[in-house]
């Protein structure tokens, strides 16, 4: 089973300028080790994406959590989990024993 993701736990994003970047949770009622559990449609954080015309410049860029498990939920939506799809990546930061199918 995949850890729980939380809130502030990073994910890479799938682009070369901020290959990282926090996802932040917009509830606060559900927690794992103290820190609010992320859902679907949490947003990730500040980061940047390489826009190549007319030349190559990092500019902002808005993504959300968009994977979360089909069977756990808090306030009917999904929670988001290691591995689950985020921007164009995936989460990697995750409770260290706090699991969800």
């Amino acid at each position: 089973m995949p850890r729980i993701s939380r809130h502030k736990d990073r994910c890479r994003t799938g682009h070369t300028c901020s290959t990282t970047a926090p996802v932040k949770a917009s509830q606060f009622l559900v927690f794992a080790n103290g820190k609010a559990i992320l859902v679907r449609g949490n947003k990730v954080g500040r980061h940047t994406i390489l826009k190549a015309k007319p030349k190559p410049v990092c500019i902002p860029h808005k993504a959300k959590l968009t994977g979360s498990s089909r069977t756990v939920f808090v306030k009917g939506i999904g929670v988001g989990r290691k591995g689950d799809k985020a921007d164009k990546g995936a989460m990697r930061g995750a409770s260290p024993n706090v699991f969800a199918g």
